[in-house]
């Protein structure tokens, strides 16, 4: 399937020296690790049913009523930003912009427009690689030095440090 499968070898492999080397995230990656070698394992199945003509039928979409979340709902015990992961592993965002250029060769192109089950399955990855995701609009700078004031300075009234430390009444 292209490079699609040397591409997630690689970001693995990657994730791997990272989780090694720093203990306070290794669980994390290590299921992150594990996630994506299913992704990589479904896409070339799909791939390979694709090419061979032999695609199971897609399911229907579930009813329209969308399920409300409990307020009660707890955060996720994971990271939901997009490009999470390159905060975490920096050579991954190599592997975000080799995936983002595949995706764009025609042959993917046309798998994903045919195969809606291949969109699910990538949209997580390509979430935590921070691939097709826009960025946002930047707003006004904040200003950093502002001008000096030039109103005039009130008269001094009270005790001032005169000449010689001696403290004068104005």
């Amino acid at each position: 399937m292209f490079n699609f499968s040397v591409i997630l070898t690689d970001l693995r492999a990657a994730i791997a020296v990272v989780a090694a080397r720093d203990p306070t995230i290794t669980a994390l990656l290590v299921m992150v690790w594990g996630r994506i070698s299913r992704m990589g394992a479904r896409l070339e199945r799909l791939m390979a049913k694709w090419r061979a003509g032999t695609l199971p039928t897609p399911r229907k979409p579930r009813a329209s009523g969308v399920a409300a979340v409990s307020p009660s709902a707890e955060r996720p015990a994971y990271p939901t930003a997009p490009a999470w992961l390159i905060a975490y592993v920096r050579a991954a965002a190599s592997y975000g912009s080799q995936l983002e250029h595949m995706m764009g060769e025609d042959e993917f192109a046309r798998f994903l427009a045919e195969v809606p089950q291949a969109r699910r399955i990538l949209r997580p990855l390509c979430r935590m690689l921070g691939v097709g995701v826009v960025a946002t609009k930047v707003g006004k700078p904040r200003r950093v030095w502002t001008t000096p004031d030039t109103r005039p300075m009130p008269a001094p009234a009270g005790l001032v440090l005169g000449p010689g430390g001696c403290l004068i009444y104005v």
